[in-house]
Order: structure tokens, then C-alpha cells, then sequence
């Protein structure tokens, strides 16, 4: 059986976004549900595996599959015609709509490395962060310099069931449920963190990726030193040319191809099919595949029926520059995000940081500067002197009850899922490649796999 998708996996934002509004678990059966996922060891060997998408939860998965089985060989098939050089920029809008800004520094999504935050934008008041500025702002009585860190496109949420339903349950466990979802993505974002600092992992010790901060320092003054900050882009160049280096032909990489159709025979996938931009089709046979192209994960499960509730959520990122040197990442007043020092200045001579925050529902691809200039009058509390390089926008993969989607999916044993990092790819990337490696070829886990089971969704 075959089923085609029509056009590109990352041109539809309405309903095909999300599956049924039946696959969201409802908020107290999900808090139930995590105990009941376990591990299930592969009963068959795979030898073929096929990972689609090539940032950084692809190529992390690749790296940890290849270091497991020398047998295997792993094909990764991603749209990016300029993998791995632009495989950690987000390619959302750039798809979309052909900005012309893609190629600012500030595309590369994300710089911190921050295991002991798990929540960036917020704190605990879902009242206090949400929805009381939203009302104020739409009154007219909105303080100067008080923002929403979470905010809804009312028309979208009106006229879209599946981002009401998505914004539901993000809400309700970011908040409501707050302290399991903070115990669940710390394991993984302090699992991340060992994985990067492995000093047996050679490979990964070997890649330059701009390592900077010392930590974080909290609002009350606090340094968190187990936090860090890095260059994502550099450590995925970096990655994808150690593997090349390490694994020579039993990794092939196939960039600049679009996904048109996943073979199904069986009940297992079989395959999938990709054409090139020169309208070259092409089938490669698979034991497993892997879907693990961020906000485009959602859409390409939809043409199997798998459910993979990830909605692109909008985050705001800016690069600014200052003479005063900071060892440490700085958290921004009122919870609105992050300064992550970088390891390289400007021609001024001067320090470059990154800004980054909010989570917008908001499927247009602009950009709010109303957004950017809270994230920069928030740093200068810091930075007084700091001058802004670039600011932009980009869509995440956040999924419905904000944290990871990493494991077998719910319909085909063979067939495996790794997205919905949100804003934390590179705070959880390498260490999701690596629990999904060890799910794949069955064997242990590291940490417990069962709070980021794609099947605790209906």
C-alpha cells in the first residue's frame, strides 16, 4: 500500500498540522499513563535504516546507530539542499514564504545549552504569564515593559480546532501539571548534557562548537553551573563530517530531496520515495525508518495515520553585541527568555550574545519586533551598552504536552519518531538521538524512555 503527500511536508499550515483532536491525551489520563511504557526490545535485526530529516535529532540519532551496530547502514534524506551547513537554521519559514533574511547569523535556532531550566519563558502562573497581559493588552491598559510570554493568534485559534486543542494541553502541562512535566524533561535535558561531556565519546569531544558559558545566572543572582551555551550549526557541520570520516559508506546522506511517499506492505514500512529538485524520483528500501524533521514530523505521520502532535509554535531570536563580557547565561527579567554568550566577537571588537524567548501560537511567518525589543530592553537591564546585530523569527516543534516525542510509533513497529523538541533542540538533541538508538536496536536505556512514548497519544 502506498500513500502519496501531496506537494511539500512543510506547506500546509492548517489541519493537516495536527492529527484528530481525539490523539491528545486528556491532561490527568496522560500524568497517568507514563508508568505504564516500557522498553520493548526489537525482535528483529535491521540492517537498512532510513532517518528522514537531518538536523540535529537525525544526525544525533544517526551517530549513536552507527556507533552501536557496525553492520548497519543508515540513509539520511533531508529537503536542505545545503546539509549539513544549514541543518541547524530553521528552514520553516524560509520554505514558506522565501525570506530574504534566512542567512543571518541568527538563524541558527538556539544557543543555550540550559539543563537546569526546563521551562525558558515561564514561570509557574499561567494567569500572571498568560493570560493577564493578553487581556490587558486588548483593554488598552497593558504596562509598559509587561508581556505575555505565551500568546494565541485569536483568529487562528477561532478558525483552526487543531492549534485550540494543541494550546490546550500545552497550557495545561506546562502549568497545571508543571511538576511532572519539569521531572520528565530534565532527565532528558541532564541526559543531553552527559552525552555532549561523554570524555569516552572521542567523536563527539573531537567537534569545535563554540563552547562558552560557565552557566547560568538565575534572576536572584544564583549561577547554575551545570548550564553552558554552543553554536549548534558548528557542532552539526561538525558531526556530520565525523561521521562521514568515522563511517565512510555506511552512511549516506541524501540531501536536497523531498519526501513524496512512504511505502507501506505488511503492516511494516517498507520504504520511502524522495525526488531532488530536479524531479528525479528515487525509492530506498528500509528494515526501520525514523521521522525526525521537526514541525514537519506531524504532517508526514498524517499521510500513515500515525499521531505525532507537534505544532509549530513561533519563538523569537536575536543577536546583539556589547564590551562587557559575561561568562555566564543570563535570564531575562519577567521570564521572557535568554542572553547565551557566543565564542566569537564582531569586527568592534565587541561580545557577541543570543537572545532568545516567548512561544507565540501564531502560523504567520512575520516577524513581531514588539517581541524582539522586549527580549533587547530586557538584555540591556544586563547590557546597557548593547547594540542589536539581527533579530528574527522562527516556527518550533512543540508538541502538546511539551516534551519530546521520541520512540516506536503507535501503528508500525518499525517505524520510529523523534521530534517536538520545542525550543530545547539543541538543549535535548543528542540525547533523544541517543535514547531513540538504543529503543531502535533494543538495548538498555540509559534513562527512562516512557514519558517521551510517541503511543501516550490517542
Amino acid at each position: 500500500m502506498r500513500r502519496s503527500i501531496i506537494g511539500s511536508s512543510l506547506t500546509s499550515h492548517g489541519r493537516n498540522h495536527l492529527p484528530p483532536k481525539s490523539t491528545f491525551p486528556a491532561a490527568a489520563e496522560s500524568m497517568q499513563a507514563f508508568a505504564s511504557y516500557a522498553n520493548s526490545p526489537t525482535e528483529d535485526k535491521y540492517n537498512n535504516i532510513v532517518i528522514i530529516g537531518g538536523g540535529i535529532a537525525g544526525m544525533s540519532t544517526a551517530r549513536y546507530l552507527l556507533a552501536s551496530d557496525k553492520k548497519l547502514h543508515v540513509t539520511v534524506i533531508d529537503k536542505n539542499e545545503a546539509l549539513p551547513e544549514q541543518s541547524a537554521y530553521s528552514t520553516y519559514d524560509k520554505q514558506q514564504v522565501d525570506l530574504l533574511h534566512f542567512n543571518i547569523p541568527s538563524r541558527r535556532n538556539g544557543n543555550i545549552l540550559c539543563p537546569s531550566l526546563t521551562v525558558p519563558w515561564t514561570t509557574r502562573s499561567l494567569w500572571n504569564e498568560a493570560f493577564l497581559p493578553l487581556v490587558k493588552s486588548y483593554i488598552g491598559t497593558s504596562e509598559k515593559g509587561k508581556h505575555a510570554t505565551i500568546s494565541f493568534d485569536v483568529p487562528s485559534l477561532i478558525g483552526n480546532r487543531d492549534m485550540r486543542a494543541c494550546a490546550y494541553h500545552f497550557l495545561m502541562q506546562k502549568y497545571i501539571y508543571a511538576n511532572h512535566t519539569h521531572q520528565c524533561n530534565r532527565s532528558i535535558l541532564e541526559y543531553n548534557m552527559k552525552c555532549l561531556d561523554d570524555p569516552s565519546d572521542e567523536l563527539i569531544q573531537r567537534i569545535e562548537y563554540g563552547r562558552c558559558a560557565k552557566g547560568t545566572k538565575l534572576l536572584d543572582g544564583t549561577i547554575v553551573k551545570g548550564d553552558s551555551s554552543g553554536d549548534i550549526g558548528l557542532f552539526c557541520q561538525g558531526l556530520f563530517h565525523e561521521l562521514k570520516n568515522e563511517y565512510g559508506d555506511a552512511l549516506a546522506v541524501k540531501h536536497g530531496e523531498e519526501i513524496t511517499s512512504i511505502e507501506i506492505n505488511g503492516g511494516l514500512i517498507r520504504g520511502v520515495t524522495s525526488v531532488d529538485h530536479g524531479g528525479n524520483k528515487r525509492t530506498i528500501e528500509a528494515d526501520a525508518t525514523v521521522i525526525a524533521c521537526g514541525v514537519a514530523s506531524t504532517h508526514l505521520c498524517n499521510t500513515i495515520n500515525v499521531p505525532c502532535p507537534v505544532f509549530p509554535a513561533k519563538g523569537y531570536l536575536a543577536t546583539v553585541a556589547s564590551k562587557i563580557q559575561c561568562e555566564y547565561n543570563i535570564t531575562l527579567s519577567g521570564g521572557l527568555g535568554y542572553a547565551s554568550p557566543m565564542a566569537i566577537k564582531d569586527s568592534d571588537d565587541r561580545y557577541l550574545y543570543r537572545l532568545s524567548g516567548f512561544v507565540d501560537f501564531d502560523l504567520s511567518p512575520e516577524t513581531n519586533f514588539d517581541r524582539i525589543e522586549a527580549l533587547v530592553d530586557a538584555t540591556r537591564l544586563s547590557l546597557p551598552d548593547l547594540k542589536l546585530i539581527d533579530a528574527s523569527a522562527c516556527h518550533r516543534p512543540v508538541s502538546a504536552d511539551d516534551r519530546p516525542i521520541v520512540g516506536c510509533s503507535q501503528k508500525y513497529s518499525n517505524l520510529y519518531l523523534c521530534s517536538g523538541f520545542g525550543s530545547r533542540g539543541w538543549s535535548v538533541g543528542l540525547g533523544c538521538g541517543k535514547l531513540l538508538s538504543s529503543i531502535i536496536l533494543g538495548s538498555n536505556c540509559e534513562i527512562d524512555p516512557a514519558p517521551f512514548d510517541p503511543r501516550r497519544f490517542r
